[in-house]
C-alpha cells in the first residue's frame, strides 16, 4: 500500500470498525450486579447514608437522616493498551492480522468495566464504618448485619445466607427489605450452584422406621435466584468464593465509576516521532474509571479465599 496521508486515514477507519465490533462482543454480565456513576473530576466523593430504615410516621418533626456524616472517596485510575505496526507491513500489505488484535484490543477495552466490577468484588477493604466491607459485626443502629461466611457453598450454606439477608433490620430497627435475587460463583462452583437453584428435587438424609438413608424431597430453592457464573472466580485464591446479591433496588452492591470510556487513538504521521525514527505506527485506547462495593447489606460472600 502506498503510503499518504488518505491511505492511512482509511487504514485507521477500518481499525475504528475492528475495534469497535470488538467492543460489542465483551461481555456486559457485571451489569447485573453494579450501577455505572459518571465521574467528572480525577476522584468522586460519595456521602454516604448513613441510616437505613426507610419511610417513617411524622411525629411533632422530621427525623433528619445524615447522609454526610461518612464519606467515601473513590480515585480514578489510568488504563490502556497499545500496540505498533512495522510500516514495511503496511507498504507490503502485510497488516490483515492487526485488524484482528485491534478488535481484540476493543474487547479488551469494553470488558475492563467487567474486570473492574470483579476485581471489587474480590477486594475488602474498609467501609464507612472502619471494619472490612465483608465482615461479621456491622452495626446498623442497634441492628447486627453480617454479611460473610467461611462456608463452602452448600444448599445449607444458601439457604441460611438467604434468610441472613432477608432478616437484616435498618436503624429503625425496621426491615430492610433485602431480596437476594442472583448468586455468583466461579468455575468451580458452578456444579453445586447450578444443584441448588435449578435441580427440582434435592437428596436429604432420612431416617424412616429406624433405617437411615438417603431421600428425595422438593428443592425449595429452585429459581429462587439467578446464576451468574463469572469466569474471573478462579485460581486458587478466588475459586472457592461465591456471592449472594440483592440487585433489583435502585443501588447496586457495585458502583461501577467511569471517568475515560476507552476509544481508539493513533500516532501514524509522517511527522511523530514514532514513525520518523522507528518506522511504526502506534494504535492504542485508555480509559480512567474505578468500582467499589457499595453497602454491606445488599452483598453476601462465602467461602474462603487467600
Amino acid at each position: 500500500m502506498d503510503i499518504n496521508r488518505k491511505n492511512m486515514d482509511a487504514l485507521f477507519a477500518g481499525f475504528k470498525s475492528n475495534f469497535t465490533n470488538g467492543f460489542q462482543l465483551a461481555p456486559e454480565t457485571w451489569k447485573k450486579f453494579s450501577a455505572v456513576v459518571q465521574s467528572g473530576t480525577a476522584s468522586n466523593i460519595y456521602p454516604f447514608l448513613e441510616q437505613f430504615g426507610g419511610m417513617s410516621e411524622w411525629q411533632s418533626e422530621r427525623n433528619v437522616k445524615n447522609v454526610a456524616s461518612h464519606r467515601i472517596e473513590v480515585v480514578n485510575r489510568d488504563f490502556e493498551e497499545t500496540v505498533s505496526i512495522c510500516r514495511n507491513d503496511i507498504e507490503d500489505d502485510q497488516y490483515g492480522i492487526y485488524g484482528t488484535l485491534i478488535a481484540e484490543m476493543g474487547r479488551h477495552a469494553a470488558k475492563l468495566w467487567q474486570d473492574l466490577a470483579v476485581e471489587a468484588l474480590l477486594g475488602n477493604g474498609n467501609w464507612i464504618d472502619e471494619k472490612p466491607f465483608f465482615s461479621a459485626d456491622h452495626v446498623y443502629g442497634e441492628s447486627a448485619v453480617c454479611n460473610t461466611t467461611s462456608g463452602e457453598l452448600t444448599a445449607e450454606n444458601y439457604a441460611a445466607a438467604r434468610k441472613t439477608m432477608m432478616e437484616y433490620r435498618g436503624h429503625s430497627g425496621k426491615s430492610l427489605g433485602v431480596v437476594p435475587d442472583l448468586l455468583i460463583v466461579g468455575p468451580k462452583n458452578e456444579a453445586a450452584a447450578f444443584s441448588i437453584l435449578k435441580d427440582r428435587m434435592m437428596l436429604r438424609s432420612c431416617n424412616k422406621d429406624g433405617v437411615s438413608g438417603i431421600g428425595a424431597t422438593d428443592n425449595p430453592w429452585n429459581g429462587s435466584a439467578e446464576l451468574l457464573v463469572l469466569p474471573e472466580l478462579s485460581g486458587s485464591d478466588c475459586e472457592d468464593l461465591w456471592f449472594l446479591a440483592s440487585t433489583g433496588g435502585v443501588i447496586k452492591p457495585v458502583f461501577v465509576q467511569q471517568r475515560k470510556t476507552p476509544v481508539l487513538t493513533c500516532l501514524d504521521r509522517e511527522s511523530d516521532e514514532n514513525v520518523f525514527s522507528r518506522k511504526e505506527y502506534i494504535y492504542g485506547t485508555d480509559a480512567r474509571g474505578e468500582a467499589f462495593l457499595a453497602f454491606p447489606h445488599l452483598i453476601y460472600k462465602g467461602g474462603t479465599g487467600e
